[in-house]
């Protein structure tokens, strides 16, 4: 599977391999990965429990590995990541995606640092680095006419949705089943697994969702009924999507769904946003758009936007749109309120100017996919090796590992909810095992190839996934 998967065949590898036995990690060997972890890890298992003090379930960040308990991080440079106790980690997971030049990329921190000597963190006022980091946004994304800086791609998503109410004059937000545009109440809505329903809802009014219209990944027809009886009640505002298929292809896009769904839109004067929170920056300098050729009406940034720096979010668009956020009453025009006095405070639109620059300038994007060309290549080389029947995909530097595909399982069908969570644990488990053998990923089943990673780093880690794999057993 190249760089441009084959969407019918990883449907048809996805639908196998659910449709086949599980194979999983033996308890024994989970015990042993998490006493080697204990052991290695004393420090942060002290910092732990000062955690559990303060803070809900002892960490902030949902994506980190927490069985059994999250490593506490000292240091983090290029693709090493360094705990508390001393131990060396190759990582993968990279801030969830943002980082493709390496962790605190010298030549970029310098430039920030020079920022905070010179205008500190922030006044409240313009400063020059936005005009010059929007201009660059610009300048690869041929839809963005205006941009404004927002917080993180959360509260951008938020102000999209408002902006686009504001705009067309309707009511109705539609997103796809198993895709994840932030937190906001109104799309916490089968963020991770499509029919999931409120699942993930808990604190949220039901109301809530009588405005959003929820669709199968990938269904057409679904997609056009959805829009036929939304018209009935005053239609759809926009649609909001990843590009790539929800968890950043882990339920894959039909390369033809984009180009479909552009159509639906203009049909039916609905706005089309792409969330590009993963993509923008990683995929190509024009992100998911480049790739597909199909124009957004707005454009959801995040933490890519500012190489992980924070404060760091925005939406970009066609002019008469985003001009919904000018502050004040306009005559003849609505105003969607938006506010943030962090959003576009210096570090981050330095970060924003100067990351791109040099994720331009150093080729960090060719560079990073040929990582993920190697790391995928390598796995399903190994996969076939030892004869399992996993499979390996990449976009570019997003590399997705089926050994379980939980996200896969259709969750309507006779025990699909308990077969799905016995996956998911399976692949809890490879992650676990990973994090042993000193080699950070996400979920255990993703991976963000970045500028710094070597050949040496996949040779590390394909030993590490062999060693694994040796383990696995067939469940009973």
């Amino acid at each position: 599977m190249s760089n441009n998967p084959n969407y019918n065949e990883i449907m048809k590898r996805r639908q196998e391999l659910t449709s086949g036995p599980l194979y999983q990690l033996p308890d024994v060997a989970v015990k042993a990965a998490i006493d080697s972890i204990r052991k290695k890890t004393p420090k942060s298992e002290q910092l732990y429990s000062r955690a559990l003090e303060c803070m809900p379930g002892g960490a902030e960040h949902m994506l980190v590995n927490k069985n059994p308990y999250p490593i506490t991080v000292a240091s983090a440079r290029g693709t090493s990541i360094h705990d508390v106790d001393g131990n060396r980690y190759l990582d993968y997971f990279m801030m969830a995606g943002p980082v493709i030049l390496g962790h605190n990329y010298k030549p970029l921190l310098k430039k920030i640092k020079k920022v905070l000597d010179r205008e500190g963190v922030g006044t409240g006022w313009t400063t020059e680095y936005e005009i010059k980091a929007i201009e660059l946004i610009k300048k690869h994304f041929k839809n963005v006419e205006l941009f404004r800086y927002f917080q993180s791609g959360t509260e951008a998503n938020m102000a999209a949705a408002r902006a686009a109410r504001v705009y067309t004059g309707k009511k109705k937000i539609m997103k796809l089943g198993g895709t994840y545009q932030g937190w906001g109440d109104q799309f916490a809505y089968e963020m991770h697994i499509p029919f999931s329903g409120g699942f993930e809802s808990a604190g949220i009014p039901e109301e809530f969702f009588q405005q959003l219209v929820c669709v199968p990944p990938n269904d057409i027809d679904a997609l056009g009924k959805a829009f036929e009886e939304a018209k009935k009640d005053g239609g759809i505002a926009a649609v909001f999507i990843e590009p790539l298929g929800g968890e950043s292809g882990a339920t894959p896009m039909d390369p033809e769904y984009p180009r479909i769904l552009r159509e639906m839109c203009d049909r039916y004067q609905s706005l089309l946003v792409f969330d590009e929170v993963v993509t923008a920056f990683r995929l190509g300098m024009g992100g998911a758009q480049e790739l597909y050729g199909v124009d957004a009406d707005m454009t959801i940034f995040g933490k890519i936007l500012t190489h992980g720096f924070p404060s760091s979010g925005g939406v970009g668009g066609k002019k008469d749109i985003i001009e919904c956020f000018v502050a004040g009453l306009q005559p003849g025009k609505g105003h969607a309120f938006v506010g943030g006095t962090m959003g576009a405070n210096p570090v981050s639109t330095a970060a924003t100017y100067y990351g791109l620059s040099l994720i331009e300038e150093k080729g960090a994007i060719e560079k990073a996919a040929a990582m993920g060309d190697a790391l995928r290549s390598g796995l399903n080389e190994l996969f076939e090796k030892m004869g399992f029947p996993f499979f390996a995909y990449n976009y570019k530097s997003i590399v997705h590992f089926e050994t379980a595909a939980p996200i896969a399982v259709d969750i309507r069908e006779p025990d699909g909810i308990p077969n799905a969570l016995n996956r998911k644990q399976a692949v809890d488990n490879l992650g676990v095992a990973l994090l042993a053998e000193n080699i950070i990923t996400k979920y255990g089943n993703r991976a963000f190839t970045c500028m710094a990673h070597t050949e040496k780093d996949i040779q590390v880690t394909l030993a590490a996934f062999a060693k694994i794999l040796g383990m696995m057993e067939k469940a009973a």
